[in-house]
């Protein structure tokens, strides 16, 4: 009997040690399946996104159009002939040539980043092909007939401006400028008088043919705006706008008569140089 209850405790025993032998063997798995398990979730997250680094020196070229209007007040200044020829209307007061062409050259610029905001210097310089030219024809008796060209030319533009930009994306720089603006130019005014048989036509037979130019550099003001984006680590292409304002010069147009009014000043040229440009630029950083 003893030994019945004996071997009875005995089975219970086995069978007990075995569950327990069980579970401690599944637990065991499941935990090293879960800890094997945690380096390959860490290689399949994410790379952090490289943020473009805005700030410091970058240089870069830029190509592009612009235009303008090249008005240009013709102001009588012989009381005799030219006055009078103004007031009758065989000469205009004003011309007003359209001014356009390609605008090309580069840049250089420096920019302190704050989080989100850009404070920026940058300078430029472009050669234009910006030029155009009007005429004005009368045949108005007692006067000969007469062609009044003008011509006016913006040769190269430069400037020196602060942006002031926002990045609504780290990528993305949208911008505005303002600054300093200077540049080549030239214009010129040509009287003819038409149609007539020497020595009567010009340019010396007649007291009506004049001529007069001016060229130099003149220094006025910028302003305007655009957006960058960019296309690699170092590189960011952009599209901008300017507003340019030189100012106005005048000229004397002297008569090249060789009689009457010749060699005197009959006219004075008042010619204004402004503009609008469209570019696109592509900029290294450093």
């Amino acid at each position: 009997m003893l030994t019945c209850v004996a071997l009875g405790a005995l089975v219970t025993a086995i069978r007990s040690s075995a569950a327990a032998l069980v579970l401690t063997g599944a637990t065991f798995i499941m935990t090293a399946a879960f800890a094997a398990d945690l380096p390959t979730k860490a290689l399949t997250r994410p790379e952090p996104a490289v943020v473009p680094a805005w700030a410091g020196f970058y240089a870069g070229l830029h190509a592009g159009y612009g235009w303008g209007s090249g008005a240009t007040d013709l102001i009588g200044v012989d009381p005799i002939l030219f006055v009078p020829a103004q007031t009758t209307g065989v000469v205009p007061t004003s011309l007003t040539p359209r001014v356009d062409g390609f605008v090309g050259g580069g840049q250089i610029g420096y920019n302190w980043q704050f989080v989100r905001a850009l404070v920026g210097l940058e300078a430029d310089i472009a050669s234009s092909g910006m030029k155009g030219n009007e005429s004005f024809s009368s045949n108005i008796i007692p006067y000969p007939p007469m062609t009044v060209t003008q011509t006016n030319k913006v040769t190269w533009l430069g400037t020196l401006r602060t942006r002031l930009g926002w990045l609504p994306a780290p990528s993305v720089l949208i911008y505005a400028s303002g600054g300093l603006a200077y540049g080549g130019v030239k214009a010129s005014t040509s009287m003819n008088v038409d149609n007539l048989p020497p020595p009567l036509n010009c340019p010396t037979g007649n007291v009506f043919c004049a001529t007069g130019s001016l060229s130099g550099t003149r220094v006025g003001w910028t302003v305007g705006g655009g957006v960058e984006a960019f296309i690699a680590s170092h590189w960011s292409m952009r599209m901008d706008y300017l507003y340019f304002d030189l100012g106005q010069e005048s000229y004397p147009i002297v008569s090249t008569a060789t009689f009457g009014v010749g060699g005197t000043e009959v006219m004075r040229g008042k010619a204004t140089f402004n503009g609008h440009i469209v570019r696109a630029g592509l900029n290294y950083h450093f």
